[in-house]
């Protein structure tokens, strides 16, 4: 069982993600957006993390950049449903720990995402 937080700002993607990872008996802890996530980052130790990229107050790019300043070895899978090519390239570049999923494949292909972050 892993420690997976969820950050997205809309409450239907973020519940849908957290029913198939409790399901698999994972601990799912849930923020709206990058803000929220570092509170919770800092309360707890993580096995994984996964955000959207477009939120209010703090983006998924730079909550990628704080966390990963401070834990270069955390897995996080970014989701978007667009993010321009230069800049997703870019993060992967810089990011090692990152995976992309786009969000028309989270239903299907979620669970190997995440089966591979935490091997």
């Amino acid at each position: 069982m892993a420690t997976i937080l969820i950050v997205d700002d809309d409450e239907d993607i973020r519940g849908s993600i957290r029913f198939m990872l409790e399901t698999a008996r994972h601990r799912v802890l849930v923020a709206t957006d990058g803000a929220e996530a570092i509170q919770c980052w800092r309360s707890l130790i993580l096995d994984l993390t996964i955000t959207d990229f477009a939120m209010p107050r703090m983006n998924g790019q730079e909550l990628i950049q704080m966390v990963v300043t401070h834990q270069p070895a955390l897995p996080i899978i970014l989701m978007s449903c667009g993010i321009e090519e230069h800049v997703l390239l870019c993060i992967l570049f810089h990011y090692p720990s990152v995976r992309y999923l786009p969000k028309q494949l989270v239903a299907a292909h979620l669970r190997d995402y995440v089966r591979d972050a935490l091997t």
